[in-house]
């Protein structure tokens, strides 16, 4: 039987004097003689020893770049064990998720790691879940020998802190049925003064030590948010109590002793 013509190729003929694994050398690349890898490098994604092979990457790291658009292991068992499966679900059928985080992956990404076991995930404003607004906060468990009186104080105190807005948002939904995004943009709405003198507010707060925010004024009989007045004109018509015949004869009164001075 004929032997392949390249030396030290003890394989049978296939075509033009070659055996199959050099003809199909000659082919590809012209030459009987192996070809080795070209040397590309190391794998550009962190910890990974591996050559690089396409792209700056491993084959593992390109295939997976490839399949799922990421670079870390999926787990064989699949999202649904993933300790974050059941924080993201939740949410989701909420429809408390912006679209980027509808992606369980982008989601993990996102929230990072959990610092520890009794800290949970809130928004920071009053808004679909997303990357400018989540925080993670620590919940707090009652120490041993503090009172219940004691725990709710210090359980106040940081709520404050977390979330500054929180009690003024509170009060504005319990009180008028409105929330503090729709307060704001009444503000706006109002370049910032009183919908009757059209000026800012300058009382200050006893609580605060700060200038009052314009009061929410409202119909006592129906409910109904009207608009923001500064204290002096929301205390002026609480006094009065909405009457025409005493805001008539207030006026009455005013012009009259105006024309004798």
């Amino acid at each position: 039987m004929k032997k392949c013509c390249v030396e030290g190729c003890e394989r049978p003929h296939y075509a033009l004097g070659a055996c199959r694994q050099h003809w199909v050398r000659m082919r590809k690349y012209g030459r009987y003689e192996k070809i080795r890898g070209i040397d590309k490098g190391k794998c550009s994604v962190d910890d990974c020893k591996n050559a690089a092979h396409i792209k700056g990457l491993c084959p593992t790291h390109y295939q997976r770049q490839q399949k799922y658009g990421r670079f870390y292991k999926v787990s064989g068992l699949g999202k649904r064990k993933h300790p974050y499966y059941a924080l993201w679900f939740e949410r989701k059928q909420a429809g408390a998720l912006c679209d980027e985080w509808e992606d369980f992956w982008r989601f993990v990404e996102g929230i990072g790691h959990k610092p520890g076991p009794n800290w949970f995930l809130v928004r920071l404003h009053d808004a679909p879940y997303g990357p400018n607004n989540f925080k993670w906060v620590e919940k707090l468990r009652r120490a041993p020998g503090e009172t219940r009186k004691q725990f709710w104080a210090r359980k106040w105190v940081s709520r404050r802190k977390n979330f500054p807005l929180y009690e003024e948002d509170r009060w504005l939904r319990r009180r008028y049925g409105i929330n503090l995004e729709q307060y704001n943009a009444m503000l706006a709405a109002q370049n910032g003064v009183c919908a009757i003198c059209k000026k800012s507010e300058t009382s200050f707060d006893a609580k605060t030590g700060g200038i009052r925010r314009l009061s929410v004024d409202h119909c006592h009989r129906t409910k109904k948010v009207r608009s923001l007045l500064c204290f002096r004109c929301n205390s002026v018509i609480g006094r009065i109590e909405e009457s025409q015949e005493m805001v008539k004869a207030l006026s009455e009164y005013l012009l009259k002793h105006r024309k004798e001075f």
